[in-house]
């Protein structure tokens, strides 16, 4: 008893620690949108170009929502962990934005007039949020599969072993 006790704690702390780690990610990733603007409009105003507004609160707090899906709703031990590790990468990765979001850009438009930006290191990850949430839904299918299947094999197996049971 006490150690189930313990594991959900564990597995509880584990899905918290996992949810501020994303939670810190966007707000990083927020909060370095206006840094990355400045830099880029400081170099390419003069030529008519500007950053763009970036991902709105609204965004944000919809992307939270939809990461947190996964994190919450995992059933096994394994995946809880490989969420939380991809949590922590998300976070180191949010935290490498702090050195590159105000680096100034090497062109203010490609040869098509619009930018991509190559610099900041935003669109890089937001690309990796995107990967990291395609993932987690994906390593969710495949644990309720497997729960699935544990509880329909521990449900007809004894009749299924019942029916091959030989009367002499």
């Amino acid at each position: 008893m006490a150690w189930q006790m313990l594991r959900n704690y564990l597995r509880s702390a584990v899905r918290s620690a996992n949810l501020i780690a994303y939670g810190l990610s966007i707000l990083i990733f927020h909060s370095l949108q206006p840094v990355a603007a400045k830099a880029y409009n400081d170099l390419c105003a003069s030529e008519g170009m500007t950053f763009g507004e970036g991902q709105s609160v609204r965004t944000l707090v919809l992307a939270m929502i939809v990461i947190a899906m996964p994190v919450l709703l995992a059933r096994s031990n394994t995946l809880v962990v490989s969420n939380l590790i991809m949590g922590l990468i998300t976070v180191a990765g949010a935290a490498g934005l702090l050195s590159t979001a105000g680096n100034t850009p090497y062109e203010c438009f490609t040869t098509s007039g619009t930018y991509e930006d190559h610099t900041s290191g935003l669109d890089g990850f937001g690309f990796w949020f995107i990967f990291v949430l395609a993932v987690s839904y994906v390593l969710l299918l495949v644990d309720w599969a497997i729960w699935a299947s544990r509880m329909a094999i521990a449900r007809w197996w004894p009749m299924i072993k019942e029916a091959n049971v030989k009367v002499d």
